[in-house]
């Protein structure tokens, strides 16, 4: 393929004859060529015409090829223009010399063509080449820059975000506080008409005083969940190894002593530990355990299960709590860990929709995964990992 145009050579030298057999070798070779007598106008037609390299003879009147050399790299515009030496001066001094007035080769005369031709291509190509990455360097500095902003702004952003998300963790957990002082308080007159007014109060008086008296209990419990979900997320973490068989032990010991009429068979793993933050992981597993215990409560011989198996991909160890309860659609999955999402009904099973978003963002503190595996009616299995 052609090239859409051609590289230009300036060449400097006094005497015609020579300028005459350099062009004649050039420009056979497809390239474009300017001449100059001396070095004034060497350098003139340099920050002019921004020729692709310089042929530059030593010996001329005036300005020497030398100083004509010394002249163009001190110039910012011809600074990066490659020049070869073309001279008789055959010495080792001169050569050293004119290397280090800037000069990238030095060609002795007579001159041969093939080796002025390879020459010049060979530093033409390395000064595309230099082009190439200097350009490259630029847009990838024009990239990081970019990044860079972009990493700034998603910086500024972030911290926008957690100073709102601390500010509605704060006033939620104030909000919370409040109400639960005044539902303590309606709570608590409306104990007061139950045991001391309730002779004079209709069936149907006593039927609203029921009514309040639940729905007080379902508010508190609700609060609670929301209090409990923002201490968990602002709370400091203190990590160390976590007896996780125990916890879940003590925890079903506590819920057959808070039900003492229900028979369910618990089979954990002994020893089963993790690092991590031992008050956030046992409010974990309450919840887990805790919602075995109730979406099993129609179950006649209900088992709950606690345990943990290796990934031998990762090199990572699953926790699982499983149950045989009333398990849950898998096509709702996805709204399991979000708070005050339910996939079963409040008359079939109580509860506030707050207790699996906790748990994730217990998991989330953890560096963490938690997934689920269910069949409606036959039970549900509840996977996860932690990686302080």
């Amino acid at each position: 393929m052609e090239k859409a145009t051609k590289e230009v050579i300036l060449i400097a030298d006094d005497l015609p004859n020579n300028l005459a057999v350099l062009q004649d070798y050039l420009i056979e070779s497809g390239f474009e060529v300017l001449a100059a007598l001396d070095g004034e106008s060497a350098i003139q037609q340099a920050e002019y015409a921004q020729p692709d390299l310089i042929l530059l003879d030593v010996l001329m009147p005036g300005m020497t090829g030398f100083e004509t050399c010394l002249h163009l790299k001190a110039n910012q515009a011809t600074h990066n223009i490659p020049i070869i030496f073309v001279t008789s001066l055959a010495d080792t001094e001169d050569k050293v010399k004119g290397f280090e007035a800037g000069a990238v080769d030095y060609i002795t005369k007579p001159i041969k063509k093939q080796e002025l031709l390879a020459r010049v291509k060979t530093h033409l190509n390395l000064q595309n080449l230099q082009k190439q990455l200097q350009l490259q360097n630029q847009l990838l500095q024009q990239e990081i820059g970019v990044r860079l902003q972009v990493e700034e702004a998603l910086k500024q952003r972030t911290a926008q975000l957690e100073a709102v998300n601390q500010e509605l963790d704060a006033f939620g957990h104030s909000v919370a506080h409040d109400l639960r002082s005044s539902i303590t308080s309606i709570n608590g007159f409306n104990y007061f008409l139950e045991k001391e007014y309730s002779q004079l109060l209709s069936d149907t008086g006593q039927h609203y005083t029921r009514r309040v008296r639940q729905a007080t209990m379902q508010m508190e419990e609700l609060i609670e969940g929301l209090m409990l979900l923002s201490q968990v997320k602002g709370s400091k973490m203190l990590f160390e190894d976590v007896n996780l068989s125990k916890i879940a032990s003590e925890t079903i010991a506590q819920l057959q002593q808070a039900h003492p009429e229900r028979k369910v068979e618990f089979i954990y793993s002994e020893n089963v530990s993790a690092f991590g933050d031992t008050r956030l992981l046992r409010i974990l597993l309450e919840n887990l355990l805790g919602n075995s215990w109730k979406y099993t409560a129609k179950n006649p011989l209900a088992r709950i299960e606690f345990g943990a198996m290796q990934n031998e991909q990762q090199s990572q160890e699953i926790f699982f709590v499983r149950d045989n309860g009333a398990g849950f659609n898998m096509a709702y999955a996805s709204k399991l860990f979000s708070a005050f999402q339910r996939l079963h009904h409040k008359s079939d099973f109580p509860g506030s929709g707050i207790g699996l978003a906790t748990v994730k963002r217990i998991i989330d503190r953890h560096n963490g995964h938690i997934w689920a595996e269910a069949v409606e009616n036959k039970g549900a299995t509840f996977y996860f990992t932690i990686s302080p």
